[in-house]
């Protein structure tokens, strides 16, 4: 997609807003970190990253009103990324508000277009989403989290909005960046019954982010 004037402006102004809403956000990053909080909970990080997600975002979205329902996503998608990785776990207070924001955004622009099938698809994907990964979870003994399953939810509800491939692609690309996380030693954690698990929530959150690059 080439970069045109217009979608300039509009990664450069998401990205300036990301700066602002990610300093921000970089203080929930450090209410509910547990343990050290010098890298991770610093402002400066919440701030790069969250701009570069609204930044590209942005450039592929641009002027429709999805762009606000994926930046409030992403907003609080990365200190929800950066706690998992850090202590293998996705805080409610987090989850909850951000799937409850999605649900609204969404009902606004199906209310505000006169059509509701986007958005009842992404109900639907979001009940699929959230039942398979409520079942490996029970099937995996703790392999997979109750936090988990919230954001696979969180991911079928987003990805659902543009149709069920991108909902099938995003739970695929966050299955692979899983496997590659494996290779990172500081992601890896030993599970009760002795099997290595890795944080999911940042490979599920970032499979959403690459399917809706991919689709616009």
């Amino acid at each position: 997609m080439q970069l045109t004037t217009s979608s300039w402006w509009w990664t450069a102004g998401a990205a300036s807003v990301g700066l602002v809403l990610g300093a921000a956000a970089s203080g929930l990053t450090r209410r509910f970190l547990r343990g050290e909080r010098a890298l991770a909970g610093s402002w400066w990080l919440g701030a790069v990253l969250t701009a570069a997600v609204l930044g590209l975002l942005g450039w592929r979205v641009g002027a429709r009103g999805e762009l606000a329902v994926y930046g409030f996503v992403a907003v609080l998608a990365v200190p929800l990324a950066v706690i998992d990785w850090r202590e293998h776990r996705l805080p409610r207070a987090l989850m909850w508000p951000q799937l409850a924001g999605v649900l609204v955004g969404f009902g606004v622009l199906c209310l505000a277009r006169h059509d509701p099938a986007p958005g009842v698809r992404a109900l639907a994907a979001l009940a699929a989403a959230g039942v398979l990964f409520l079942v490996l979870a029970v099937a995996t003994g703790g392999g997979v989290g109750a936090g988990d399953v919230s954001a696979a939810a969180v991911v079928g509800l987003v990805t659902g909005w543009s149709g069920w491939p991108q909902v099938a692609g995003a739970l695929l690309a966050a299955s692979v960046l899983a496997l590659v996380a494996v290779a990172v030693p500081g992601a890896r954690q030993r599970a009760d019954n002795g099997a290595t698990v890795v944080p999911f929530g940042p490979c599920l959150l970032a499979g959403a982010l690459v399917m809706v690059l991919v689709s616009g």
